[in-house]
């Protein structure tokens, strides 16, 4: 019978095992090296690792929320031992808000790793860094504790409440020593919270969010082209037709795309034809928006194949009542319509216009 080395689960299926469960995750799998996993919380992550993490050699983690508690305390980070660890990938969407209470010292454990990938979002508190992370930050907290390391990639979003402006370049110069090609952006809005992106080159994320009119996405390098997820905010400027015609030709296999702006477009396109074309987007998320962005998007563009729809009710209701057929033609494929607030069961109208709708959801 051959043995399991390798074990990987579905990005999509996330894993949640009770504190007081304390069985082993992977039972009679001694021969185990390489996991690739998404957890719910951070603790899972450090149990998994104090029972099997010496046998690993590679460890591709996601995790949803990161956060010390009564389960989990900074005793239990401090017995992890990886000695034949070599390669880590870690990625954390949502805000990390125990940044260094508990992934700082998580990392500082994993000393054997020579190929290490951070895709981390890094949110403020009472305990958190007053300051968006740096090179300094990154050298100082994980990579002197990794002396036999000699690939570091990675995409770092800091956010700060009332951050202070600072300039672009003393960002930079923090990653003067590093021996690779390293660019970063600074943004702020008027929500009184900034922003700082850090990220290797070439670009390894497929994943993008809070991008606003500001952030370098039209690079002639194309250097964010695989790009799969983005979400876009800004409360400073619209969104505007010719934002969207850049977003469709720098992000060609763009699946998801979720929009926050409630600010009226002044650059109104008159046409009606798809000029605008997101081949391959799949979900759409249009939670808190003005109504000019559903029109730009269903009514203006072509989207071949689109099959989640997440709207508010008022906002659907006028783009129905306009009976345009590119409107119905991108709905044409729709399953799954999630209806945000105001809260609405389904009616005719909704049935009607959504030949192949399955799901129907409200939030």
């Amino acid at each position: 019978m051959s043995l399991i080395t390798s074990f990987e689960f579905d990005p999509d299926c996330v894993i949640s095992i009770p504190s007081s469960d304390e069985k082993l995750f992977f039972p009679q799998t001694s021969h185990l090296t390489h996991i690739s996993i998404t957890f719910h919380q951070f603790g899972d992550c450090v149990r998994l690792l104090n029972q099997i993490g010496a046998q690993l050699h590679s460890f591709v983690v996601s995790m949803m929320h990161v956060y010390l508690s009564e389960e989990l305390d900074l005793s239990q980070i401090s017995l992890i031992s990886c000695p034949n660890l070599k390669e880590l990938k870690m990625t954390i969407y949502r805000n990390i808000f125990e940044y260094e209470q508990c992934i700082i010292p998580f990392l500082q454990r994993l000393s054997s790793v020579e190929h290490l990938t951070l895709l981390l979002a890094i949110g403020e508190n009472e305990n958190g860094p007053n300051h968006f992370i740096d090179g300094l930050d990154l050298q100082r907290d994980i990579i002197s504790y990794m002396p036999h390391l000699c690939q570091f990639d990675f995409h770092i979003r800091s956010i700060l409440k009332d951050a202070a402006h600072i300039k672009l370049d003393k960002i930079r110069q923090s990653f003067f020593q590093y021996q690779q090609s390293i660019d970063c952006t600074i943004d702020y809005f008027n929500n009184r919270y900034g922003q700082c992106q850090t990220y290797s080159l070439p670009f390894i994320g497929t994943r993008l969010d809070f991008i606003s009119n500001r952030f370098p996405l039209f690079d002639v390098e194309k250097r964010f082209s695989n790009v799969t997820i983005l979400l876009l905010f800004d409360d400073v400027k619209p969104f505007e037709h010719g934002f969207f015609q850049r977003v469709a030709q720098a992000l060609p296999h763009l699946k998801v795309l979720e929009i926050f702006n409630l600010l009226e477009q002044e650059e109104k396109s008159t046409t009606t034809n798809n000029s605008i074309e997101f081949r391959h987007l799949a979900t759409l998320i249009l939670h808190d928006i003005h109504a000019d962005y559903a029109e730009q998007l269903l009514y203006r563009s072509y989207l071949p194949c689109l099959i989640e729809l997440a709207i508010r009710n008022n906002v659907l209701l006028t783009i129905i009542n306009q009976n345009q057929q590119q409107v119905k033609d991108n709905c044409s494929k729709v399953e799954t319509l999630i209806i945000v607030e105001p809260w609405a069961y389904p009616n005719s109208t909704h049935i009607n216009f959504f030949p192949k709708l399955g799901i129907f959801h409200t939030m």
